[in-house]
């Protein structure tokens, strides 16, 4: 757990600093003519710092091998940006082309790109690509999740390759979805809900592949 250990950091360098170093007895403080003051303020400070420096994210992160969340990001694109690429943020990322392992929290840029876990994130972006799982809402010209999607995509073009919730678009795509498709095109694989368009395919129905208005699959 990472609170026992920046306690025991801190008190570990507190025990030995102070074996060291004492308070001054006033007769001590009083012959040196103040110059017995010394370290003890600065071994202070340092049992605090050394006991709080590890943050509890990091710890925990280093411990189970995942990224190390931070909580917010600014770029410009990469690798000019504030955290590393391999760096998870859990508050807000704000730039202009972002890329991280995921999101948590808000999400801001013209390109936003994550690659690896699930961001739950409320995504606005010109073009948002997550190349793992989604949870949340994205708002974007292209709006792309590779992984698993659950949530609200509206944007020119939606895709989703495992989705479940709500797509409204031109061009809605998905290989296996749930839930509603609302667009001039909707194309699923497989379906598990209705589509409303202008040409409205599922191409895993063992008929009525095509329909235009409505399509549907149970």
């Amino acid at each position: 757990m990472a609170f026992p250990l920046r306690m025991r950091l801190g008190t570990l360098l507190w025990l030995e600093c102070t074996g060291r170093f004492w308070l001054p007895t006033p007769a001590e403080n009083y012959n040196s003519g103040g110059s017995a003051v010394k370290a003890p303020f600065v071994v202070l400070a340092v049992g605090i710092f050394a006991a709080v420096a590890v943050s509890p994210t990091d710890v925990v992160a280093q411990d189970s091998g995942q990224a190390v969340e931070k909580a917010f990001e600014l770029s410009l694109f990469p690798p000019i940006q504030l955290r590393g690429e391999e760096e998870a943020i859990s508050i807000l990322r704000f730039g202009l082309y972002n890329k991280n392992r995921w999101i948590k929290g808000l999400d801001l840029g013209i390109v936003n790109h994550t690659t690896a876990g699930r961001s739950k994130a409320f995504q606005i972006s010109f073009v948002g690509v997550n190349e793992a799982d989604f949870s949340g809402y994205q708002l974007g010209f292209v709006n792309v999740v590779q992984g698993d999607f659950k949530g609200f995509q509206e944007g020119f073009y939606n895709e989703a390759e495992v989705g479940e919730g709500f797509q409204l678009g031109l061009f809605n795509r998905s290989a296996d979805f749930q839930g509603f498709q609302l667009g001039i095109v909707n194309w699923a694989e497989n379906m598990h809900g209705v589509q409303v368009g202008l040409i409205n395919i599922i191409s895993g129905k063992e008929s009525l592949q095509f329909l235009p208005i409505v399509n549907w699959s149970f």
